[in-house]
């Protein structure tokens, strides 16, 4: 649905209808959400995910380091020169005032694809991918539903980033737990941290 709505209208059309949804308690939320697609919170994620299998383990860091090279690539060789929003709106002279919250870093270039958005739906998807509870899955996919909107809040990237963004962590997460499914060794299905037998 999204993605239709970027073929229906502008990027800027899109980014100004959301900026004027502002608000002090989504200011101070949406600094912090954004940080779930940091690498240091997802490493910290991963690390806690080895306690429980070494599957899971390499499900989770498996696809946040597939969709991170994938973005990375696409970001510093392919679409090398898009700005982001606040540095296109000033390129482009358009005559709309951007509202900018507080105390955030504004950067310029390298807006496509959104690499936080890329992380967190490739490690909290894999998430849900293995969980059989309806409620984490949900959960899951709030958390990392969260994290695009707070890209889009903070004017870091435009909605196409965070749609492509995700595509790119989801697609990671699913094909690397499809080829992990296909192996049923048991020492996978270990936790690190074994109890010793009295």
């Amino acid at each position: 649905m999204l993605f239709v709505i970027t073929l229906l209208f502008s990027k800027e059309e899109i980014h100004i209808f959301i900026n004027k949804l502002h608000f002090p308690f989504l200011d101070e939320l949406m600094k912090y959400w954004t940080y779930l697609g940091d690498g240091v919170v997802l490493l910290i994620i991963i690390l806690f995910a080895v306690l429980i299998s070494f599957r899971h383990s390499i499900i989770l860091l498996g696809s946040y380091l597939i969709s991170g090279m994938i973005v990375q690539v696409l970001k510093r060789f392919i679409f090398t020169e898009m700005p982001r929003p606040v540095k296109y709106f000033d390129l482009q002279n358009i005559d709309y005032q951007l509202y900018l919250v507080p105390d955030v870093h504004q950067h310029a270039w390298h807006s496509f694809p959104s690499g936080h958005t890329a992380a967190a739906f490739a490690v909290f998807f894999s998430l849900a991918l293995l969980s059989k509870s309806k409620v984490l899955q949900l959960g899951c996919f709030a958390l990392a539903l969260g994290v695009a909107y707070s890209r889009l809040y903070l004017s870091q990237h435009f909605l196409i980033d965070v749609v492509a963004g995700s595509a790119i962590g989801m697609l990671s997460a699913w094909l690397l737990w499809w080829w992990m499914e296909r192996y049923q060794n048991t020492w996978l299905d270990k936790p690190l941290l074994v109890p010793k037998r009295r």
